[in-house]
């Protein structure tokens, strides 16, 4: 089912940020080719989101943004490694923003102020983690902490600013354990900060594509 951007997304996540060496970003398989020489450091994040309402039903999903990278004079985000958990989100990622998103299976328990994930792929486990919260919240919104996505995929470039806000409380990851197979090894960084973020509304608007010559 293919739904043209602009999206209206709703749900709870969390974002842990995270200030990666140049080096790890870089090397890191999941860097794309043509932004690897091109990083610039800055703040990147771990996010796993529960969206309850989306333009294609309720999904779950994983992604990894490792820092700013320098393109055409600007700074700017990648999603390099991102699953979701329906097959419809998949083929809109890609279509409408060039996100290069896989399928997954995704599972929650939650119990008071502790809250688990599991995100796994063809029956292996892609990460574990668990989460301990803080009540103390406070406002969130992409003004202060604004991620500019360039995407590459099939010869086109998708530039896309994103926006939204919702409700955030501090939290920390109890436990977590990752698959190198699947996603990029972050378990061994300390996060910058980590914020659960509640009845957030985000917008996915239509990305700027251009179109590469090859």
């Amino acid at each position: 089912m293919y739904k043209e951007a602009p999206w209206n997304l709703m749900g709870d996540g969390y974002i842990i940020l995270y200030k990666f060496k140049k080096d790890f970003i870089k090397n890191n398989l999941y860097t794309q080719e043509f932004l690897r020489d091109n990083t610039s450091g800055g703040i990147g994040c771990v996010m796993i989101v529960d969206y309850k309402i989306s333009d294609v039903g309720p999904y779950r999903e994983l992604l990894f943004i490792p820092g700013k990278f320098n393109f055409n004079g600007n700074k700017l985000n990648t999603i390099s490694k991102i699953y979701v958990s329906t097959e419809d989100s998949v083929v809109n990622g890609i279509r409408n923003w060039g996100i290069p998103k896989e399928i997954c299976c995704a599972h929650i328990e939650k119990e008071k102020d502790i809250e688990e994930f599991l995100f796994s792929k063809d029956g292996e486990e892609i990460i574990k983690i668990m989460f301990k919260n803080n009540k103390l919240k406070f406002p969130v919104n992409t003004k202060l902490m604004p991620f500019p996505l360039l995407q590459k995929y099939d010869n086109k470039l998708f530039y896309t600013n994103f926006y939204g806000h919702g409700i955030g409380n501090f939290s920390k990851i109890k436990e977590i354990s990752i698959n190198e197979k699947y996603f990029p090894n972050i378990q061994f960084f300390k996060p910058l900060a980590v914020i659960r973020v509640s009845n957030f509304n985000i917008v996915f608007p239509k990305s700027k594509v251009e179109v590469i010559n090859k």
